[in-house]
């Protein structure tokens, strides 16, 4: 133990002492081009195996390069008078800057999360310095130029990332709310995805999870918000959205014709609707991928809901069959799925025109009846508030509380469940038996929501936004919250006085303590 500890000791005392010649070479080379050389010895420590000096060698590096762009000790050309030396010695400085870029793209791939990020924030420094001070001849007139090339470099790392990407683009993402990375980003992965030969899996993962976190906005800044500009200023850059609007077009068309593993075909839907379509210069392309994706039942089905929902509303698309469709995803494996909150928002969201025929609310409020009697606890007490809902819009459907009156057996129900034909379902001709038949529920919240065919209905409709996300966890909560639970339960009729039989019970001769 005693051994163990020294080590430590001398251990830490090293790194001290490295950190130390790293802090006091790192002031020498900035203070005094004639100790460039200690680039070479600080260089030398990215090899180490302690991540901790690893680190301090890369801010170190990083602290001196960004200093040399700024005064244009790296340039590509030198000033007019520059000697053979001075160019010797400026020429040496940008072999060892792309050879600690080239480091760092290395690192991008590390094990460490700590030193991928160390490498991402590095390069994005020197990308900024880039940005600020041009190390190219810039054309006459021009007075910035954005660093591109080391931008497509630093993205084509990050997507062909083998290992977990998830943190280092993550880490990026705080870059992406600067208006001139984004703008630039969107027409880097364009380009990158063109000269991409292999689109793999692990590339289309990678570039999905930046685009998940992609902005755009079309609204100009408001005086009172600064404008985020990273590299650049007001006066060299100003966002265009029409031509990021084409950038970004130009990334999901080429995306989409590559195929998707199941869990990317859902991630891509999940963003389609709000982040993707309102910016795309033709949304109309996207039809074919979403009517595909809507065919494919199940939970894709589920999630390509809202985008062709969307392409209907707000871009004239024709879909006659949309609501039969629909329909025929009310099957009980709904009541289980993953996106089964998002599915009757939107359910609840498309079924809330009061101009759809009664003959489709009545197919909808008899299945969703059905469901309800095989719903877990929390769902049917939702699928309840989206039946009286549909039955507060179209009034018409109140007939179908005791309808037919004779109809003493449900086994004579004229519903047919199996039936995904709208007008041959025969819902109209049927009745809400199933919601009579929840009024027995052993919970009573079920059986008191139940209930409301029984009254009058009433002018407002219950917001099954609440209903969504209710689990069985918060019904027990409630039902421990009440002040007094035993008081509504009857256990007995007569207050027990003794552990023995009630009075008068036949029993009671026989047995008594």
């Amino acid at each position: 133990m005693a051994a163990s500890s020294t080590k430590r000791e001398k251990s830490k005392q090293n790194q001290r002492e490295i950190f130390e010649t790293i802090k006091l070479q790192t002031k020498e080379v900035i203070q005094s081009r004639k100790n460039i050389n200690h680039i070479i010895e600080i260089q030398s420590n990215l090899e180490s195996e302690e991540i901790a000096v690893i680190k301090a060698s890369i801010k170190a590096l990083d602290k001196i390069f960004c200093h040399f762009t700024s005064n244009g000790s790296l340039s590509e050309v030198g000033p007019p008078l520059e000697t053979e030396a001075d160019k010797t010695v400026r020429e040496w400085s940008r072999e060892r800057y792309q050879e600690f870029q080239d480091h760092l793209f290395k690192l991008i791939e590390a094990e460490q999360i700590s030193l991928q990020e160390q490498a991402l924030v590095s390069l994005m420094h020197l990308l900024q310095a880039e940005g600020q001070h041009p190390l190219q001849k810039l054309p006459e007139g021009k007075e910035h130029m954005f660093p591109l090339d080391l931008l497509e470099k630093l993205m084509v790392h990050m997507l062909n990332l083998d290992r977990e990407a998830a943190p280092v683009i993550t880490r990026f993402q705080e870059f992406m709310e600067y208006e001139d990375v984004l703008f630039h980003l969107l027409r880097v992965l364009g380009k990158i995805l063109k000269a991409q030969t292999n689109v793999d899996e692990k590339f289309l993962r990678n570039l999905i999870h930046i685009l998940e976190h992609v902005t755009l906005h079309n609204s100009p800044v408001k005086e009172e918000e600064k404008t985020k500009l990273f590299c650049s200023n007001k006066k060299h850059f100003k966002w265009n959205y029409g031509q990021a609007k084409k950038y970004f077009s130009t990334i999901w068309q080429q995306l989409l014709r590559h195929p998707l593993t199941p869990s990317l075909y859902k991630r891509v839907l999940v963003i389609l609707p709000d982040k993707v379509l309102p910016h795309l210069e033709k949304p109309l392309l996207l039809t074919d991928f979403l009517m595909e994706s809507y065919r494919i039942g199940g939970a894709v089905s589920i999630l390509a809901l809202h985008g062709v929902f969307l392409l209907m509303q707000n871009y004239n698309l024709e879909y006659p069959d949309f609501y039969t469709k629909l329909y025929a995803l009310l099957e009980p494996g709904v009541l289980f799925v993953k996106y089964r909150a998002r599915f009757f928002y939107l359910l609840d969201l498309f079924m809330t025109s009061t101009h759809i025929p009664e003959y489709i609310a009545a197919a909808f409020a008899k299945r969703l009846s059905r469901l309800a009697l095989i719903a877990p606890a929390n769902v049917a007490i939702l699928l309840l508030h989206f039946v009286g809902n549909l039955m507060i819009r179209h009034r018409g459907l109140s007939r179908l509380m005791h309808h037919p009156e004779d109809q003493n057996d449900v086994t004579d129900d004229p519903y047919v469940m199996n039936e995904n034909d709208l007008t041959a379902c025969k819902a109209t001709d049927s009745s809400l038996w199933e919601i009579k038949t929840l009024q027995s529920h052993v919970l009573p919240e079920i059986a008191n929501t139940a209930k409301f065919i029984e009254r009058d209905l009433p002018k407002l409709e219950w917001d099954v936004k609440q209903d969504l996300e209710t689990t069985l966890e918060d019904m027990l909560e409630k039902e421990l919250k009440r002040k007094n639970p035993t008081d509504d339960i009857p256990i007995n009729f007569e207050k027990p006085t003794k552990f023995a039989c009630v009075k008068h019970e036949k029993l009671s001769v026989y047995f008594e303590l």
